[in-house]
């Protein structure tokens, strides 16, 4: 939670009564990981020559995955290139130490060789890119990392006995109702507010949160399974799911997964 006292309002979005939302300016920071120096120049023009970047955004390199890692320990990146095939440990194996301690990077897979692609799915890419690296490819993933960047950096404000907060909406595991009371749960904390469930529901669904009961509305990015009348998060929060709401919820769960995160051709259940 950060509390926030210089939000502009031409930066904010109205969201009801109770709360509000604001794009928060979230600034753009790429690294590179290759072990070949000709592969990281190739990527770096490959962004660059997009004409996406937004002006603030930069770019680090890195030639070997652990000092990618205590790199991105000192100050995380938002976007991660990283190679598959490297000497010493293995794009994969520097994925998962990150994915682990990182839930929101945005991790895109670079690899001569498409068989790897399913190893990585554990680790949840955004996105993947064979070598030799297409342009129009580049492009095309460096733009729906921007958007989905943007999007994790949405924030929710809101009030409690006079005191404004402000919270990152990817930070928000799920909100609970309670006697027009909601709840923001978080991975370490709780935090509440006056308000409807319906308010939030109504701005948030937009943004990947999905209405799975009466009293609770869910961010699918932290879905891990849909059980018979309850959701599983990756941190192991179980929610409240209607039954008769089940249908519904894998259906978009299901799109949300379509859109948001690779498939690599196969098609979810």
């Amino acid at each position: 939670m950060r509390i926030d006292s210089n939000i502009s309002n031409e930066s904010v979005i109205q969201a009801g009564c109770n709360f509000q939302l604001s794009k928060g300016g979230a600034s753009l920071r790429i690294a590179i990981c290759d072990d070949e120096s000709f592969m990281r120049s190739r990527l770096r023009e490959a962004i660059y020559s997009s004409g996406t970047l937004p002006p603030e955004a930069c770019i680090e390199e890195f030639s070997d995955g652990v000092a990618l890692i205590n790199g991105h320990a000192l100050c995380p990146f938002d976007v991660i290139y990283l190679d598959i095939q490297m000497d010493g440990k293995s794009g994969l194996e520097i994925g998962q130490e990150i994915r682990a301690e990182d839930r929101h990077v945005i991790i895109i897979f670079v690899t001569s060789h498409q068989e790897y692609v399913f190893q990585s799915f554990p680790i949840e890419p955004f996105d993947y890119i064979v070598k030799p690296v297409d342009y129009v490819k580049v492009n095309d993933i460096l733009k729906r990392a921007i958007r989905k960047h943007n999007e994790q950096h949405y924030k929710i404000h809101f009030k409690w006995k006079e005191t404004p907060y402000v919270l990152d909406i990817s930070e928000v595991v799920y909100l609970e109702s309670t006697r027009r009371h909601i709840k923001f749960v978080t991975a370490d904390k709780e935090y509440e507010c006056v308000g409807k469930l319906d308010d939030y529901e109504s701005k948030l669904s937009s943004y990947g949160f999905l209405r799975c009961h009466q009293s609770f509305l869910i961010n699918m990015n932290y879905i891990k399974s849909i059980e018979t009348a309850s959701i599983i998060t990756s941190l192991g929060h179980i929610v409240n799911m209607t039954v008769r709401r089940r249908s519904n919820c894998l259906k978009a769960l299901n799109l949300f997964i379509i859109k948001h995160r690779v498939i690599y051709g196969k098609n979810t259940d």
